[in-house]
């Protein structure tokens, strides 16, 4: 585990490089699509909610970046042919890729283990393991024509404290982590990309708000105290960083 970065070197920009950021709609995907943006990049912003999409959208175009463009895309319900066919989508849109951050994330109503059904347990896994997975697979090609890639994937503490009644979730996080081992691993020595994850640990997101709705949220870190681990993550400054846990210290 490393602890997440608090300040950024005011120096990194991520200028000329283009970004698929999952789940950008709200949350931390939509607040770190526009922190890219600023920063000089071209991002892809995915999510199954056009109209927050092109909230964010005018959000980025509002403070005169680069011009974004929008994948609407349903993780709980894609097929295998469109997950196959995000190459083409992204290649069409804005050419080589350099980075895929994945900060969509499917929850289920806390409980215990034994009410989850296979519908909730495809849609937790679909979404938290093999949606980030197929994704990376979809981007390898775009990474190559950039000549270099940055996967970076959203998990959770309860990943690792795997505390009880948090089910399904708890368990496709954790095999999230085993999958960016994994993951990393093979690219070692083989391949110039890197895979990395980052445990916001307790923030104020909507999906706090939705897992612990009495918490008082003024008292929680910002979305924002995250945005610096990211930018690093897909800089060329964390070059030789894979396979690494950035977490908030517990």
């Amino acid at each position: 585990m490393k602890p997440l970065i608090e300040i950024l070197d005011t120096n990194i920009r991520l200028d000329n490089k283009s970004v698929l950021i999952t789940g950008a709609s709200s949350g931390i995907g939509r607040a770190l699509s526009v922190l890219c943006a600023d920063l000089g990049a071209t991002v892809l912003l995915s999510g199954r909610n056009l109209d927050a999409l092109n909230e964010t959208y005018d959000l980025i175009k509002s403070n005169g970046n680069p011009e974004p463009a929008i994948l609407e895309l349903d993780l709980c319900k894609a097929t295998e042919i469109e997950f196959k066919n995000i190459n083409t989508v992204i290649k069409t849109n804005i050419g080589p890729l350099h980075g895929f951050v994945h900060c969509a994330t499917h929850i289920t109503e806390l409980g215990p283990i034994r009410h989850l059904g296979l519908s909730e347990w495809q849609d937790l896994f679909k979404v938290n393991v093999i949606a980030p997975a197929l994704l990376t697979r979809a981007c390898e090609p775009l990474f190559e024509a950039s000549g270099s890639g940055s996967v970076v994937l959203t998990s959770d503490t309860h990943a690792m404290s795997l505390d009880a009644y948090w089910g399904g979730y708890a368990v496709s996080k954790s095999a999230l982590n085993a999958y960016a081992t994994l993951q990393s691993n093979e690219w070692k020595d083989e391949r110039p990309y890197r895979v990395n994850v980052v445990t916001p640990g307790p923030i104020n997101s909507p999906l706090r708000s939705k897992t612990h709705p009495g918490e008082d949220r003024n008292l929680l870190r910002s979305i924002d105290s995250l945005l610096s681990t990211y930018i690093y993550l897909l800089s060329d400054s964390s070059s030789h960083t894979s396979g690494e846990n950035f977490s908030y210290p517990p």
